[in-house]
């Protein structure tokens, strides 16, 4: 549900705020402190984000942790989705990990996701595609968070992975409580995203070899086109509906594609594969 790992484009909440001025939080550092150690939560708030503005910079991005899955069927074809939006192209299903995720869990959720119904398992060899980090971008702090999702595109109130531990960041900076923040979070996060706090994110992206279980694909809202092809058909894709032009792959599904021995893993894979139903 991601942009390309390299390519993203500005991204706009409809986000409604939970939070509740009048509410205090405790602070373990002096110079924040309000009287009988408490302080309101429009403060906290004020706090987080100038601590965020400090510690985030391009030089020290925030990680944006991705989840993503090579989904293999019983007959060795590949589930393939195809997005114009920043220039993605025919990729891997794959998103930004939320909080409380691993990046096995993230990926089974985001293939069914933006497939339109894949469920997918993990292949018994375990086997990962550790990518390597992509550009700095900057995004708002809601980018990827389904909690600053359009109502009709949210999928769960949650936060994203690295949105949370960007909190975590500030929340030491400004010296609050950790248990506190992690308590009101989903306050203090809808609030940022109100104040259109921007930040600098990198994606670190790891991928996870699956098998097909159950489920149909079909076209999402995010995903144009989702479709099963052999690997050497996956390398040559162009955009829907054209036999002409230069492939339209995204930087990620080229990297584990040209991955060593590849082709192997998915013949391996294919055995634990079901049929994908006609």
């Amino acid at each position: 549900m991601e942009a390309e790992d390299e390519l993203h484009q500005v991204y706009t909440s409809s986000s409604v705020s939970l939070f509740d001025p009048s509410a205090t939080f405790h602070t373990i550092g002096r110079a924040h402190t309000a009287p009988e150690g408490r302080m309101s939560l429009q403060l906290i708030i004020d706090q987080m984000a100038d601590a965020i503005e400090m510690i985030n910079s391009t030089s020290t991005p925030a990680q944006r942790l991705v989840g993503g899955g090579v989904v293999v069927d019983a007959s060795g074809r590949l589930l393939v989705c195809y997005s114009d939006f920043a220039y993605q192209g025919w990729h891997f299903p794959k998103g930004g990990l939320e909080e409380g995720e691993d990046t096995l869990t993230g990926a089974v959720r985001e293939v069914e996701e933006e497939s339109g119904g894949v469920v997918a398992k993990q292949f018994t060899g375990k086997i990962i595609f550790e990518l390597r980090p992509g550009k700095v971008y900057r995004e708002p702090i809601g980018f990827g968070s389904s909690r600053a999702e359009p109502p009709k595109h949210r999928t769960s109130e949650n936060i994203s992975l690295g949105a949370y531990h960007l909190l975590e960041e500030a929340a030491k900076e400004a010296q609050i409580d950790l248990k506190e923040m992690h308590q009101h979070r989903y306050a203090i996060f809808d609030a940022l995203v109100e104040k259109n706090i921007r930040v600098a994110w990198v994606t670190v992206p790891t991928y996870h070899l699956l098998t097909y279980h159950s489920g149909k694909n079909q076209s999402t809202w995010e995903s144009q086109a989702v479709e099963w092809f052999l690997p050497s058909d996956v390398r040559e894709l162009r955009i829907p509906g054209k036999s002409h032009g230069k492939p339209r792959i995204g930087g990620a599904a080229k990297a584990i594609l040209e991955w060593p021995d590849f082709d192997a893993m998915v013949e391996k894979a294919k055995v634990e594969a079901k049929q994908v139903p006609a």
